[in-house]
């Protein structure tokens, strides 16, 4: 047990005992009093006294008829010649007893200690002034609304994970029999109709991508460790062993107001990774994009460049495992102290980054799989985290949609609190579908009066939108808003944007009834809201776009989707941070005018050398499965040499091999030749770094091999260097 744990312990142990000194103070102060209200006898005269003398051999002394006290307890009462002296002393003992215990429990009600200097006691007046003023400030000096909108904005990381609302939707049984059938997917003959060679394309690609877990790390899988410590994704034991290839998070600002911002950052390792990517994605080849990712395989845009491919070919289990195998990525990564202000909803991403926009599109993407689920509980939750890191600007417009899944996923209340608060109206203010949500809420939750006048409300304001509602539902509009058209752009985008995404949530009985009894009690000479005339913001039309419609897409302005240039990045800010500086050879400005890459000499700190060089050494590891760093000679069992790129290996690979490996790989041959380069860098600095912290015995046997501290290491990686470079020439 720890000390913490003992200290704990024995301040319990001491209150404890504390406690039961006070009960048993508080019995005898019970019959102290007992003695004081009991009436004092009447005099006696001295006869009566001699008396008393002759029962003292009896062992009591006899009180009158009148005191109305029990023989029992008459008999406990000590002998009055033995009470001269010392029942005088006994009896001030208790009253200071009683004084003591009177004082402990005033104390102990009033909070104020007799010993509290003056500096406490002030401020113990200070606070109690500060709970009488009625300011709207609490005694920390915290805005209540702002206390109250972080309490509103709390995520519940429970409800992230879809696992369990799966398991509380169809049981525990189901799950276990779900993943054997992603496990061992039966093999499908190439014949068949187009539905069947689609199933077979769908398994290539997800056994394609399942069957790295080899590469870079043992084939057992994640440890049980990683797999539960995770506050976004539960992971699975069959995703491949790796780290995350250089994505970390860091507290960028503290606010006054208790939030903190975050940003994910890249390291070196991680934007050469990226540089990678785009350049694959320029190819516009997807089995280069795969290849990557096999030697990647928690790259964040690699992973979600890759869903959208699987979702294209409707393999939306591959495409819905690559966007969990993101969100996992970014959850290894959060700050120690992320996960506990996203419960207090005090966490904030600025979404001027772009390192922080592929945390809202994956999550977006991700619920946008969990929606063919049916799992509300957990797409409530998501949008609601996704709103709650920016509710000042909603970059994703999420009002538009999280009043429909607070419905589905019957959180009416959770919905109404919220967009009730005053702090978070302005952003969905003359927004129809929270006013219409809203009435439907409240009449759901039992507040039938209620919801209903705040529906009547909404329909007169927006009656254009229940029309076009009830076209959906296929039921007659009343002659009230039959006709009813939008007058304005944004009015024709919030309808069809409502009306297409909630007719589900009205096609009921009930509901429709309720709709066209509402609609008839309109008059006719009401005259709707005045017409908004604001033009569609950023935010709505990236909204639209990330929704992949093309009905809704037409409907946006010509200047939004000429905009529209990566899926990727949709959109992004006219205030947007600059992307940070890559380390790819494709910039010109690391290129010799032979056009060869020159090696970055830039150095950060040991540790984040060795962890570079071990980043460098899984992807030699994963493209060259001779390549050993150790330098052992021993042959693999795939044939291959594992002494590493050292010169005379027992059976060296032929350039068509090495040549075909780097095409396989969808790596460009400058970006081998460049990290070679770079590995050589990084091991001479830290030889040189262990050399200079006195490597006496490794000097000595280096010499004994016949070579030379630094210079037997720069001769070897100048043979790396000519060997790769040669079997590129080859090519």
């Amino acid at each position: 047990m720890s000390s913490r744990a003992l200290r704990k312990a024995q301040r319990e142990r001491e209150e404890q005992d504390r406690l039961e000194k006070l009960k048993q103070e508080a019995a005898e102060l019970e019959e102290e009093e007992d003695d004081d209200e009991a009436p004092a006898p009447a005099a006696k005269s001295a006869f009566a006294m001699l008396q008393e003398d002759d029962d003292d051999d009896d062992g009591g002394a006899a009180l009158d008829d009148d005191d109305g006290q029990p023989e029992d307890a008459a008999s406990s009462i000590p002998p009055s010649s033995a009470t001269t002296g010392g029942s005088k002393s006994k009896n001030n003992k208790k009253k200071k007893k009683k004084k003591a215990a009177k004082a402990t429990a005033e104390e102990g009600l009033t909070g104020v200690d007799d010993d509290m200097d003056e500096i406490d006691q002030a401020l113990k007046q200070l606070s109690a002034n500060g709970q009488a003023d009625q300011t709207g400030t609490t005694n920390a000096g915290v805005d209540q609304k702002l206390d109250e909108t972080s309490r509103l904005l709390s995520i519940d990381t429970n409800h992230l994970h879809a696992q369990n609302e799966m398991r509380r939707l169809f049981g525990r049984a189901a799950l276990e029999q779900r993943d054997d059938d992603e496990e061992d997917p039966a093999p499908q003959n190439l014949g068949g109709n187009r539905r069947q060679q689609r199933r077979v394309q769908q398994v290539g690609l997800a056994q394609a991508l399942r069957g790295q877990g080899g590469a870079g790390g043992r084939a057992g899988g994640l440890s049980a460790m990683a797999l539960r410590r995770n506050i976004f994704i539960q992971g699975k034991e069959d995703w491949p062993i790796a780290t995350g290839g250089g994505l970390a998070m860091e507290v960028e600002e503290k606010r006054a107001d208790g939030t903190v911002i975050y940003r994910l950052v890249h390291n070196s390792f991680y934007q050469d990774v990226q540089s990678q990517f785009e350049m694959c994605v320029e190819s516009m080849d997807p089995n280069r994009l795969v290849m990557l990712l096999r030697h990647n395989p928690y790259h964040i845009s690699t992973l979600l460049q890759v869903s959208e491919i699987a979702k294209q070919d409707r393999d939306h289990a591959t495409s819905g495992d690559l966007l969990e195998r993101a969100l996992f990525s970014m959850g290894r990564a959060a700050h120690s102290t992320f996960a506990k202000n996203l419960a207090e909803g005090k966490a904030r991403l600025d979404f001027r980054r772009s390192e922080n926009r592929e945390f809202w599109l994956a999550a977006w993407r991700y619920m946008q799989n969990l929606s063919m689920r049916g799992t509300w509980r957990t797409v409530y939750e998501w949008a609601k985290l996704l709103y709650a890191l920016a509710p000042e600007e909603d970059p994703y417009a999420l009002w538009l949609v999280l009043d429909q899944y607070a419905l589905r996923s019957r959180q009416d209340l959770d919905f109404l609190n919220l967009s009730k608060n005053t702090s978070l109206k302005e952003v969905h203010q003359n927004m129809p579908n929270i006013a219409l949500s809203q009435g439907l809420a409240e009449y759901r939750a039992g507040n039938k009066s209620k919801g209903q006048q705040a529906l009547f409300t909404a329909i007169a304001k927006h009656p254009w939108v229940i029309a076009r509602l009830m076209q959906e539902l296929n039921l007659d509009p009343p002659p009230n808003i039959w006709g009813k058209e939008p007058r304005t752009e944004k009015e024709k985008l919030y309808t069809e944007l409502y009306a297409l995404r909630a007719k589900d949530l009205w096609n009921t009985p009930e509901n429709c009834a309720l709709l066209t009894e509402t609609a008839s009690a309109l008059p006719p000479e009401l005259a709707p809201a005045d017409p908004d005339t604001a033009p569609i913001s950023t935010p709505e039309a990236r909204h639209v776009l990330l929704s992949d419609s093309p009905p809704l897409i037409a409907l946006l302005p010509r200047s939004f989707t000429a905009r529209m240039t990566s899926a990727s990045d949709p959109l992004p800010p006219s205030d947007a941070y600059p992307p940070p500086t890559t380390t790819s050879t494709s910039n010109s400005s690391r290129r010799s005018p032979a056009g060869t890459a020159q090696p970055s000499t830039r150095l950060g700190t040991p540790a984040q050398n060795l962890r570079e060089l071990q980043g460098l050494y899984t992807f030699f590891s994963s493209l060259f499965p001779w390549f050993n760093p150790a330098g052992d000679d021993s042959v693999q069992a795939d044939g291959g040499p594992a002494g590493g790129l050292e010169t005379n290996p027992p059976q060296p690979p032929d350039e068509e091999t090495v040549a075909r490996r780097i095409r396989d790989s969808g790596v460009s041959e400058e970006v081998v030749v460049e990290r070679t380069q770079r590995m050589m860098v990084l091991q001479a600095a830290l030889l040189g770094e262990q050399e200079d912290g006195g490597r006496e015995g490794e000097i000595a046997r280096a010499r004994a091999e016949g070579e030379d501290g630094d210079g037997g290491v720069g001769q070897r990686a100048e043979r790396r260097q000519a060997w790769v470079e040669e079997g590129d020439e080859d090519e």
